[in-house]
Order: structure tokens, then C-alpha cells, then sequence
């Protein structure tokens, strides 16, 4: 082997090396008060993004000094994400310990810096935490022909504002950015009426998976607009609110990254990206917690073996389990109005006992429809669950409120029709084991029912993207569902033909024959 061709292969090697070295997060640099760190940007393309792992030491301040930048940059966004704390990260050393436009608070932060004749750009970064903290550092550069995210900022502190604001709410999340710029090149610099689009996406983490790795390896994959695009879902502005503003149903305990990209022309750049879990897992881990309180658990607990004595036994008690629906969905019906499980649940009876005091029969079509328009509720609940974010019109509640109950109406006839009322208890029966399995295990399905009652009592709500996450185990238990259900449906047809042919025996056999 020669050594030319060792010779090459090294540096083949390298060059591979350095190229991950933008990908893929080094070990993390620990930093104590007043340390410096200079982040060299050589052989860096534009919209490349240089990143690195840092420990910022609790109660200490930092500097770092980006040099090197690649002479065909107009302007860097400089941006540092903590792991579940928040730092301040100014332009000024003198600007940590104060509010001012010149410095910016928070967890998901950054700031603009247009490149000048000075060859390096310093920024200060101040750790009021009493202990360490965890940081992604990251900075982006961008050519004079690529819009400036944030350039018309008209509402936040600096004067350049390419980071997000987040409102985290029991039931929403709402991010907030500024309007985009035109690119520097540009000979019109007017913010009026501007034509650069601003869209904004969504990218949702494994459920339930709080660690820090996940967190930094979502934040990872929505810095470049390239990526961005990739892996996350375009988010459709409201009809009536900011065309700056998105509105997100909130799933406690499952990771979601936010971000906004400015396109103009052929250029595109991408908004610093922010965070939520909807909870606050280090601060409040209990927010994070579901069935929080002990008299939730043990109600999930009943609702699993009521499920499991329904689909696999309620054949044999069919007139007792049709109830079960409109227990069900009296329930829900009775939370929506009271915020409260206990009087739900109250009313769920009382539902049930309306239907009893029914002067039709569950056996005739007046009673199906009964029932069934439980059925019809629960499939409209699951079409609003996942409709397309692109159909703004149901953010109209009249709109929304008038399809929901042609929906519900639709389905109870068409079952009603047919005697189908077995179908209503084979999904209520299933779904009761799924349920509390969904609570569980942190999957999603549970927010068939949650968002049709935020849609209900939450103010704004009607301007949420409901869109949930549906990974794998969502997919595992819809499977899981769908097969109880079929279970269920299966044996209630079989024990209805038993009837059917011990009916037709005592109908045919003589009446000599019978003693």
C-alpha cells in the first residue's frame, strides 16, 4: 500500500469527520464563571449550522466570541436552548442583570448580529440557576440575499427579533413570532405590506420520553429551513387572529418543537425554535402527571375491568350494556359542563336514567337511536380529532357546531337503519380497556374525548391545531382496539344466531312433541 494512498485516505477521513462535526453534538464543554469560548467558523457554508454542547456552571457568566465567519455572510442568529431552565443571553456584559433591548431571557433564545469589518462578534451569557445547566450553543450564518427572520419586529424587546414567545396553557400552547424582512440586498427596506412569507411548523418527540437527549436531539433536527421542512408539519394560520400567531392543543408530556421559517424568492431563514412539553417536568413534575389525583386512578381502574367484562361477557347482558354508551357519553357531556369527574360521572347516570324512563324499548328503532347517537358523538369527536389543518373554516364555531351534530345524526340513522346497536357496544366495551391503557402508557387516544370538551369550555380554542401525535403507541393500541372490538362484535353475532335457532326450534316443533 503507498503511502500517497494513505496519505489520501487520512485526509479523506478528515474531511468526513469534520463534515459530522455539524450533525452530530460533541462532548459537552464544561464552562465556569467567566470562561471564554471561541467558536471558529472555518469552511462553514452558509445555512450550516455550528453546534456544540455546553454545562454552563450554576451562578456564572460566559462569554463567546464567533469568529472566522465565512466572508459571504451577511448576518448571524446566534442561539443557545436549555434544557428546562432559562438564562440570559445579551449583546452587552453590562445588560445581564436588567431588562433591556439588548438582552433576552428564556430557554429557546437568540440573537441577530449583522456582520460588519470587525472580525469577531461577542456575546455574554448569564446562568442565575443554583446549579448547572445543560445548553445547545448554535450559530447560523446567512447570505445578504436571505430574509432577516424577525426584521420587522414591532412588538418584542430587541430591535431584530428572530426567537418565539410561548404561552403554555392547561389546554393550548401559543407561540408568537415577529414579521420577516427583506433580505439586506434589497433596495426597498420598508416593513409595510412586506412580501416575505412567514410559515411556521411542528414537530411532535417520542411521548412521554422527558430526557434531555431527546430534547436536544428534536431541538437538532428544526435549525436549518431545509430541516425544518423535513421533519416538521406545516401549521395553517388562524382566519381572524395574527397571521404571527399559531394556536397548538396542548398533550401533556409529549415534547414539541416549534419554529417559524421566512422564505423569499429561491432564500429561505429559519426562527430560532422553541420548546414545550406542556407541562413543566422539572419545575412541577406533577403537571406532567395525568391521572394525578388517586380517585382518577381508581375510576381508570374500574373503566379497565368494566371493559373487560363488557367485550368479553356483554353478549350474554346485551340490554344492561347498551346502557354503557350513553353512561359514557353522559359522562363526558356532564364534565364538559362541570370541569369536575365526580358530577360527570353523577350525570352519567342520570342519563341513564332518563333512558330508562324511555317509553321505547333499546330493541326497536327509537331505542337504537338512542344509542346510537352515542356512536354518531364519538366518530365526530374522532373526524375533528384528525382533520386537516388546512380546513380554517372549522375554526368558524357555528360552522364547526352544525357539521359535528350532521355528523353525529348521520352515523345514529345510518346504524339505527340496519339494528346496528352491537356495533355502539363492541367500540364503547373496547375502547373502556383501552382507555386506561392510553393513561398509562402516555399514548394519545385518550384526546378523542379531551379536545371535543377544550372545543366546548376552552376560550380560543376553536383556534387550535388539534393535530395529535401518532406514533407507535398509538398505532399498537388502535390495533390492539380494533381487534377487541371485532372480538366483541364476533360473539355477539354468534350468541344472536343461538337465539335465532332455539327460537326458530320452539316456533317449528309441533306442540305434541314438546312433552
Amino acid at each position: 500500500m503507498s503511502r500517497n494512498f494513505i496519505g489520501e485516505l487520512l485526509i479523506f477521513l478528515l474531511f468526513f469527520i469534520g463534515s459530522l462535526n455539524t450533525k452530530v453534538l460533541s462532548n459537552t464543554l464544561s464552562l465556569g464563571d467567566g470562561s471564554v469560548f471561541e467558536m471558529k467558523l472555518t469552511n462553514l457554508h452558509d445555512t450550516t449550522p455550528y453546534m456544540k454542547q455546553i454545562s454552563i456552571a450554576a451562578s456564572s457568566k460566559a462569554i463567546f466570541n464567533v469568529t472566522n465567519v465565512s466572508s459571504s455572510g451577511s448576518f448571524i442568529i446566534f442561539q443557545i436552548h436549555i434544557y428546562q431552565h432559562n438564562v440570559t443571553l445579551s449583546f452587552d456584559k453590562d445588560c445581564l442583570n436588567k431588562v433591556s433591548n439588548r438582552s433576552i431571557f428564556g430557554s429557546n433564545i437568540g440573537l441577530f448580529s449583522k456582520l460588519n469589518t470587525n472580525i469577531m462578534t461577542q456575546f455574554f451569557v448569564k446562568n442565575d440557576n443554583v446549579h448547572d445547566v445543560k445548553a445547545l450553543l448554535v450559530v447560523i450564518t446567512y447570505n445578504n440575499k436571505a430574509p432577516v427572520p424577525g426584521g420587522c419586529n414591532m412588538e418584542f424587546n430587541t430591535e431584530i427579533a428572530p426567537y418565539a414567545r410561548m404561552q403554555t396553557r392547561d389546554a393550548m400552547v401559543i407561540v408568537d413570532v415577529q414579521p420577516a424582512s427583506l433580505p439586506f440586498n434589497s433596495m426597498r427596506r420598508t416593513c409595510e405590506k412586506e412580501p416575505v412569507e412567514v410559515k411556521m411548523y411542528q414537530m411532535f418527540l417520542p411521548e412521554q420520553d422527558l430526557s434531555a437527549e431527546t430534547y436536544f436531539t428534536g431541538i437538532v433536527k428544526m435549525l436549518t429551513a431545509e430541516d425544518i421542512k423535513k421533519n416538521g408539519v406545516k401549521a395553517m394560520a388562524s382566519i381572524v387572529s395574527s397571521p404571527m400567531r399559531r394556536i397548538f392543543s396542548a398533550y401533556i408530556g409529549v415534547g414539541s418543537v416549534y419554529v417559524a421559517v421566512a422564505s423569499y424568492g429561491d432564500y429561505s431563514a429559519a426562527y430560532i425554535p422553541i420548546f414545550s412539553y406542556g407541562c413543566n417536568p422539572t419545575i412541577d413534575p406533577v403537571s406532567c402527571d395525568i391521572l394525578s389525583g388517586g380517585v382518577l386512578k381508581f375510576i381508570s381502574a374500574i373503566c379497565f375491568f368494566v371493559g373487560l367484562f363488557f367485550t368479553f361477557m356483554g353478549h350474554h347482558v346485551s340490554r344492561v350494556e347498551k346502557m354503557f354508551p350513553i353512561f359514557f357519553i353522559g359522562s363526558v357531556i356532564g364534565y364538559a359542563i362541570e370541569g369536575n369527574v365526580i358530577t360527570g360521572l353523577a350525570i352519567g347516570l342520570l342519563f341513564n336514567l332518563l333512558s330508562l324512563v324511555c317509553p321505547y324499548s333499546t330493541e326497536n328503532r327509537s331505542g337504537a337511536l338512542l344509542v346510537n347517537m352515542t356512536l354518531g358523538l364519538f366518530f365526530a369527536c374522532v373526524a375533528y380529532l384528525h382533520s386537516p389543518g388546512s380546513f380554517i373554516i372549522l375554526q368558524n364555531n357555528m360552522v364547526f357546531w352544525l357539521l359535528f351534530l350532521t355528523l353525529t345524526l348521520s352515523i345514529a340513522l345510518v346504524t339505527t337503519f340496519n339494528f346496528y346497536s352491537h356495533i355502539t357496544c363492541s367500540i364503547f366495551s373496547s375502547f373502556m380497556i383501552i382507555l386506561p391503557i392510553d393513561y398509562w402508557v402516555g399514548s394519545s387516544l385518550k384526546y378523542i374525548m379531551i379536545n371535543i370538551v377544550r372545543r366546548a369550555t376552552v376560550e380560543d380554542f376553536n383556534l387550535a391545531i388539534v393535530r395529535p401525535p401518532i406514533q407507535t403507541k398509538d398505532i399498537w393500541l388502535i390495533v390492539f382496539w380494533t381487534c377487541l372490538a371485532f372480538y366483541h362484535f364476533y360473539k355477539h353475532r354468534q350468541n344472536q344466531l343461538l337465539l335465532n335457532q332455539t327460537e326458530t326450534i320452539t316456533e317449528t316443533t309441533p306442540l305434541g312433541n314438546q312433552y
